[in-house]
């Protein structure tokens, strides 16, 4: 393996990911996450007016840049989640990440791990474990806004999203719109599962704008311009590691899912391995575990991006948290990705370990 550090020419030709299809379903039961402190608000509801389609061009899904057949991406607002990634013996993999249109993997406390997913243009039928607020959670949302769902935390961690412009849906909240779900297969706390359709639904709370596009994407028939990859390795807790596989057009990801266990493929429930279209590799400053951590996530700093089988270093900008995140190449030019779902990695040291 070679340590990835600068950039020369090479194209590679990838297949964009496929859209996956929303499906509704229930579920609900109680408890709360017993390793913080819970919040007991739910959310208030809200109504906003839906949003009018009329025939023409494509509807195009603003997180993925895919063609949204059934215009969906028009009518609902962002949902965030805080979903589980404890190495837990014998647990049961997460649940809806493969639908995710964005995944963000933030360090937290110590040197674990956890996901913040975005949800937009396509929704599961549940999501989960969900698991509690962190500081860095407000100022990655900031600039989307939407619903965030999460599970408890430390008074200061709950004030500091209460504070972030967006609606919050705590335990609680799940379990009044009766979307919450307590799965007997996970250990508490790691057993917390919702299902989106129902909570989005409830009390009409569902927000109805659109966010606004959070990347650049490649045009039809364009190819990603970068230095060969075929795996890359990202240094944090879980060791995830996602090799390209240009027959589905993503990044296959595997990662030590379970303690004592070594690197395997990373199954969501559905029996899906999740592989993402492009990888974001994002440094950043160490995290504080105070409230100033959601400015971690504005200035600038290196940053690897890598679409169909190549990989680009460059930079990260974001000069205010109502700003989004840009990411440039070596010549300053913005870097395009390709339609799909992205996740991002946030590093606090070292840098990846690419594969040509």
């Amino acid at each position: 393996m070679t340590q990835f550090r600068s950039r020369t020419r090479r194209r590679f030709l990838g297949v964009a990911a496929p859209l996956l299809v929303a499906a509704l379903a229930l579920g609900a039961c109680g408890g709360g996450d017993d390793d913080e402190a819970t919040d007991d608000t739910a959310a208030t509801p809200t109504t906003r007016e839906p949003v009018t389609t009329t025939t023409g061009a494509p509807v195009i899904a603003p997180l993925t840049g895919l063609v949204d057949p059934t215009g969906t991406s028009t009518q609902r607002g962002p949902l965030w989640v805080k979903v589980d990634n404890n190495m837990q013996t014998q647990r049961p993999p997460q649940a809806g990440l493969e639908a995710a249109d964005v995944v963000y993997e933030e360090p937290i406390e110590n040197v674990a791990t956890r996901f913040l997913a975005l949800f937009h243009s396509n929704l599961p039928t549940r999501i989960g474990p969900v698991r509690s607020t962190r500081f860095l959670d407000p100022g990655i949302v900031w600039h989307i806004g939407g619903t965030y769902v999460f599970s408890g935390g430390t008074p200061p961690k709950v004030e500091a999203i209460r504070n972030a412009p967006v609606k919050t849906v705590d335990e609680n909240g799940l379990q009044t719109s009766g979307s919450r779900e307590r799965d007997p297969d996970f250990r508490a706390p790691h057993n917390l599962f919702f299902d989106p359709a129902v909570l989005l639904a409830w009390a009409e709370i569902e927000d109805r704008t659109p966010p606004e596009p959070m990347f650049a994407f490649l045009d039809e028939g364009q190819v990603f311009d970068g230095d060969a990859a075929s795996i890359v390795e990202i240094p944090t807790f879980s060791k995830p590691r996602y090799t390209w596989d240009s027959a589905v057009g993503g990044w296959k990801r595997e990662a030590q899912l379970y303690s004592g266990r070594g690197i395997e493929p990373h199954i969501a429930e559905s029996g899906q391995q999740l592989a993402p279209a492009n990888i974001i590799v994002q440094l950043i400053p160490r995290i504080r575990d105070n409230i100033d951590d959601r400015a971690l996530v504005t200035g600038e700093g290196d940053a690897w991006v890598c679409s169909q089988g190549a990989c680009v270093q460059g930079r990260w900008s974001r000069p205010e948290l109502e700003a989004n995140t840009t990411f440039t190449d070596a010549l300053g030019g913005e870097i395009k990705l390709t339609p799909g779902t992205t996740w991002i990695h946030f590093i606090t040291s070292d840098a990846p370990t690419i594969t040509p």
